[in-house]
């Protein structure tokens, strides 16, 4: 190797180890969220469950004789939220789906370090800690079975984002769906976990299809063997708005109506309440849950 090439090889390490433990504070967005949940008009009880995270990671000065002023740093910050619909007898659909929001809040806690730079986004670790979180969620519902025998029988839908910047993770099992709202159009990120869409992927009529639109093929639940998660990676811009909701929403309101009342709602949670408001005015049928983040320039 020529001389000069090693040096420049050399010179590369070093840039490459910077890029890949360190990164720019500069954060081009911010997140405003909204979030609303409603029994319904037909239901004795909500077996849908949402949260909403903000994770941040500061450092303070404790002693320095440097003036203040120069040692202070922008928030560096991420957000996750999720959206639980419960299956299940009374009180145990509102258990499951109860579980999977208080199961991942306590690993969120444990986690061995936290994604908050943008490049991890692009890593195989990623994989592996969706791959991770997803087995301990289905843990807790097995051992949750295991002391009590009464929880068999139900299960969750789950379906969750996780922002970094302008970056976002959607991981969803079941039928409480993802969409993105951009520029006054609105497309579905998500695919439905159903008997239902697997009939049409294989070309079953629709009419036929239909009939089966709320028969899960992945949930959490009691000893289930399919709690595995579609992931999808979103790159967000100033403007773009994310909608996590469960099925008593799109059951009941056209998606045209939902995306008018996102483009319309001065706030975030103006719009959840008011898809609310829609669903109950449409029949409000099951339980009722909108979670949305609006995407705004820093």
């Amino acid at each position: 190797m020529d001389p000069r090439e090693a040096e420049t090889v050399e010179l590369f390490k070093p840039a490459l180890a910077a890029e890949k433990y360190f990164f720019d504070t500069a954060v081009n967005l911010a997140f405003e969220f909204g979030g609303a949940s409603h029994v319904g008009l037909r239901r004795a009880e909500n077996q849908d469950h949402y949260l909403v995270v903000r994770r941040t990671r500061t450092q303070e000065v404790v002693l320095t004789n440097v003036d203040r002023d120069q040692l202070v740093l922008p928030p560096d910050s991420s957000y996750g939220m999720a959206v639980a619909d419960g299956m299940g007898a009374t009180g145990r659909g509102d258990l499951a789906s109860k579980l999977a929001i208080r199961t991942a809040w306590e690993l969120a806690g444990r986690t061995t370090s936290w994604l908050m730079r943008l490049g991890d986004l692009n890593t195989n670790e990623l994989a592996e800690r969706i791959s991770g979180f997803t087995y301990l969620m289905q843990q807790a519902f097995d051992n949750e079975f295991s002391d009590n025998p009464g929880f068999a029988e139900s299960g969750t839908t789950w379906t969750c984002a996780y922002f970094v910047s302008s970056f976002v993770v959607v991981a969803n099992i079941g039928d409480s769906p993802c969409f993105l709202w951009r520029d006054g159009i609105m497309a579905r990120v998500s695919i439905d976990h159903t008997v239902e869409q697997e009939f049409m992927a294989a070309g079953v009529p629709g009419e036929v299809a239909g009939k089966f639109g709320h028969m899960l093929t992945r949930c959490f639940g009691s000893h289930t063997q399919n709690a595995r998660p579609d992931v999808h990676h979103l790159r967000l811009q100033a403007g773009d708005q994310l909608l996590l909701c469960t099925d008593g929403l799109t059951d009941m309101v056209a998606s045209e109506r939902i995306a008018q009342c996102i483009d319309e709602s001065k706030t975030a949670q103006a719009a959840c309440d008011g898809l609310i408001e829609l669903a109950l005015a449409a029949g409000g049928k099951d339980n009722v849950t909108a979670v949305l983040a609006r995407a705004k320039a820093e």
